[in-house]
C-alpha cells in the first residue's frame, strides 16, 4: 500500500502553485498593459485588443487567496485540534474574499474593457467592423484609424493571431505602399 500525502506536503504543494499563478498572472498582465501603452504611443493605423487581460485582476485576487488559504490552515493547523477557532475566522474571511475576486472577475473585464476603448476612441481609433479582421479569434478586436483597412486583403492576410508584431508588421507594409 501507498503512504497517503501528508496535509503539510499538500498544503505547501498548493499554496505555493496558487502564489505562483498569481505571479504569473500578474506579469501577464502588466505584459498586456506595457503592449497596450506602447501600441497607443506609437500612432500606428492599426492596433489590436484583447478584452481577456480584463478577467486577470479578478484572477490574480482569486489566487492569492487561494495561497494564503493554504498557508494560513498550515500555520494554524487545526487538524491537530488546536485554533479551531482562528481557523473558521480565516475560512470565513478567505470565503468572502474569493466571491469578491470571481465578482471581480466580471466587473475588471468590464471595467478595463471600457477604459481600453475610450482611451483608443480619444486617440481617433475605431473597432473593425464585424467578420472583418480576427473573426477566428473571440476576445480579439482590431482597431484602426482608417477603416479601409479593415477590408484590405493585404491587411487581412497578416493580421491572423492579434499580437502586436502583426500591427507593426501592417505599419510597415502600409509604409511600403506609400514608397512605392
Amino acid at each position: 500500500m501507498e503512504k497517503p500525502q501528508s496535509p503539510v506536503r499538500i498544503a505547501l504543494l498548493f499554496g505555493s502553485s496558487m502564489w505562483l499563478l498569481t505571479a504569473l498572472a500578474a506579469w501577464m498582465y502588466q505584459l498586456d498593459y506595457l503592449e497596450s501603452q506602447e501600441a497607443f504611443a506609437s500612432g500606428r493605423q492599426l492596433i489590436v485588443h484583447s478584452s481577456s487581460s480584463g478577467y486577470i485582476p479578478g484572477a490574480v485576487l482569486g489566487t492569492f487567496i487561494g495561497g494564503f488559504y493554504a498557508f494560513a490552515l498550515l500555520a494554524l493547523r487545526p487538524d491537530k485540534g488546536r485554533n479551531r477557532k482562528a481557523a473558521e475566522c480565516v475560512q470565513k474571511v478567505t470565503t468572502y474574499v474569493a466571491v469578491g475576486a470571481v465578482v471581480l472577475i466580471f466587473v475588471g473585464h468590464a471595467w478595463l474593457s471600457n477604459r481600453w476603448e475610450a482611451k483608443a476612441e480619444a486617440l481617433g481609433y475605431q473597432p473593425c467592423p464585424p467578420l472583418t479582421l480576427l473573426i477566428n479569434r473571440m476576445t480579439y478586436q482590431a482597431w484602426t484609424k482608417n477603416l479601409d483597412l479593415c477590408f484590405d486583403p493585404d491587411v487581412s492576410h497578416i493580421v491572423q493571431r492579434g499580437g502586436p508584431e502583426e500591427s507593426k508588421a501592417v505599419e510597415a507594409m502600409l509604409e511600403q505602399r506609400k514608397v512605392n
